[in-house]
């Protein structure tokens, strides 16, 4: 399969240059070491259509702990009993407790965001298991030429960026035609025992809504 026929219209922001040069330099790293798998890399594509994306969340990097990064950003696997602490933390600011509502079914795995418009990444890809940032320089060109070009060919978009590292990304962004939010990675909030401000999922879906008439629908609440 080709990288057109893999990626479809993503390839059209995707410098394949760069994607190139990274998929090279991954042959030489232990994959039984990798997070996360080799085959779950790039599903924030897969799951995020090119023509529905509105929305760009990027993080650090994946989850050192083998077997734990699924290719969704800050996601978890389906049935995880005890969810890694970033996601604790998105999980009760976006539904905020603080108001009530009835029993609430949440998508730990966050592949229902993805679906609904929203592109999941890390800075990062891959790193290699127990060694967070492994991977931090061989991906930066793939992310920067992919924001640069996303964000200068797709107008309108909302990015959020968690955490410094994230927020190194902000030049490559064409913020006069896209709106940009920062907020410190939800690992800062969960080692303060701090809670991550619930208007980070309130303010995206004002812009949502004022700029396409819709919005994320963070959980399911049932009836």
């Amino acid at each position: 399969m080709t990288a057109r026929e893999y990626f479809g219209r993503w390839i059209s922001v995707i410098d394949t240059v760069e994607l190139t040069k990274v998929l090279n330099r991954l042959k030489s790293v232990d994959l039984d070491r990798l997070c996360p798998d080799y085959c779950n890399i790039f599903k924030a594509f897969e799951l995020c259509k090119y023509e529905n994306c509105k929305v760009v969340f990027l993080g650090v990097d994946p989850y050192p702990q083998k077997g734990v990064a699924t290719g969704i950003l800050f996601g978890n696997k389906p049935k995880t009993e005890e969810l890694s602490p970033s996601l604790e933390v998105i999980k009760e600011s976006c539904i905020n407790y603080e108001i009530p509502h009835n029993p609430i079914e949440f998508d730990i795995t966050l592949e229902s965001w993805a679906k609904q418009g929203i592109l999941m990444i890390n800075s990062a890809l891959t790193c290699e298991v127990g060694k967070s940032g492994s991977h931090v320089n061989l991906w930066r060109p793939f992310v920067s030429k992919l924001l640069k070009n996303l964000s200068e060919h797709n107008t309108g978009m909302i990015y959020v960026l968690f955490g410094s590292q994230a927020k190194t990304f902000k030049p490559y962004i064409n913020k006069c035609y896209n709106d940009i939010i920062e907020v410190e990675h939800p690992a800062y909030f969960a080692r303060t025992n701090q809670i991550m401000p619930y208007s980070i999922f309130t303010d995206i879906n004002k812009l949502l809504k004022d700029k396409y008439g819709t919005t994320i629908k963070w959980y399911h609440e049932l009836k």
